[in-house]
C-alpha cells in the first residue's frame, strides 16, 4: 500500500502538463490556474482536517510554494518553446538527481553499502532511460542543439521544483502541515508575478487550468505521505515515472510525429527507467 501510495504522484504529474498543454494558455494563465486550483484544494482539505500551522514550519512551507511557483513558471514557458515530450524527461532528471542525492547524503536515507551500490545504479538507469526518453531525431526539427537560454530555463525550473521537495523534508514538516502554507506561498508568488506581467489575463484559460491545480494537488499530497511512508530518496523517484505517462501521453494526445528510431529510443528509455525506479524502491530506510 505504501509503494501504491507512492505512485499516485506519477500519474498525477504525468497528466498535469498535458491537461495545461491543452488549454492553449499562456504561462502566466497556466500558472494562475494551477495555483488557484490548489489553493481550493489546501482549504477544503484544512477544513476536512485541520493541521498545525505553527510559524517556523509555516514560513518554511511558504518559501517551498514560492521555489514551486517559480519552477513551474519556468517549465510552462519551456513548454511554449518545445514539446512537453522535450522537456518534461530533461526537468524530471534534474529533480531525480537534486531531491535523490539530497535524501541520501543529507538526511541520510542511504546508510549501508548496499543502499549506496543499488542507489547508484539505479539513478544510471533512470538517467539512461531520461537520455533514450527524451531522444530526438530530425522528425523533430532538431537539427542543433537546443539553445542555451532554453537549457538555462530547464535547468532552473528542474532546480527550484527540486528544492520546494526537499526544503520541506529537511526540517522534518509533517504532511498535512505543508499544504495550506505551502498554496498561499504559490499563491503569493503568482499575484507578483501576474502584477509585472504585461498582459491581462484571460479568464477561460485560468478557468480550465482549475483542473490543472486539483490534479497537481492530489499528486502533491500524495507525495509527502509517502515521503514520511517510504523516504524521499525512493519515493520521488517512484514519482517520476511521470515522465512516461507525459512523454507519451503528449506524443498521442498531440500527434507529435516520431520516427521508427524514435519510437524505438523512447520505449526503451521507459523501460530502463522503470527498472530504475523499480531498484530505487526497494531501498526503503
Amino acid at each position: 500500500m505504501d509503494f501504491l501510495t507512492a505512485f499516485i504522484p506519477a500519474v498525477g504529474w504525468g497528466v498535469m502538463p498535458i491537461l495545461a498543454y491543452m488549454t492553449k494558455a499562456s504561462p502566466r494563465e497556466q500558472l494562475t490556474g494551477t495555483v488557484i486550483g490548489a489553493v481550493l484544494f489546501a482549504l477544503c482539505l484544512y477544513i476536512i482536517q485541520p493541521a498545525s500551522l505553527a510559524p517556523i514550519p509555516f514560513v518554511i512551507s511558504f518559501i517551498s510554494g514560492i521555489f514551486w511557483a517559480a519552477g513551474q513558471l519556468l517549465q510552462f514557458r519551456t513548454f511554449q518553446k518545445v514539446s512537453v515530450s522535450i522537456a518534461i524527461p530533461v526537468i524530471c532528471g534534474l529533480q531525480l538527481i537534486g531531491t535523490t542525492l539530497f535524501a541520501a547524503l543529507i538526511l541520510g536515507e542511504w546508510i549501508t553499502g548496499y543502499q549506496y551500490g543499488m542507489g547508484v545504479g539505479s539513478l544510471l538507469c533512470i538517467l539512461a532511460g531520461v537520455l533514450f526518453t527524451s531522444y530526438q531525431g530530425k522528425s523533430a526539427g532538431l537539427s542543433k542543439p537546443l539553445p542555451l537560454r532554453i537549457i538555462m530555463m530547464l535547468v532552473c525550473s528542474g532546480l527550484a521544483l527540486s528544492s520546494y521537495v526537499v526544503i520541506n523534508q529537511y526540517f522534518n514538516i509533517s504532511r498535512l502541515s505543508i499544504i495550506l502554507p505551502q498554496s498561499l506561498g504559490m499563491l503569493c508568488s503568482a499575484i507578483v508575478i501576474n502584477l509585472k506581467g504585461k498582459h491581462r489575463l484571460r479568464f477561460s484559460p485560468v478557468l480550465h487550468n482549475l483542473s490543472t491545480g486539483l490534479v497537481w494537488s492530489i499528486a502533491n499530497l500524495a507525495l509527502f505521505i509517502s515521503n514520511g511512508l517510504i523516504g524521499m530518496a525512493a519515493s520521488f523517484p517512484i514519482s517520476q515515472a511521470s515522465i512516461a505517462i507525459a512523454c507519451v501521453g503528449s506524443i498521442l494526445i498531440f500527434k507529435e510525429k516520431k520516427s521508427s528510431q524514435e519510437w524505438i529510443a523512447i520505449l526503451v528509455g521507459i523501460t530502463v527507467l522503470m527498472i530504475g525506479v523499480g531498484m530505487i524502491s526497494l531501498l526503503k530506510p
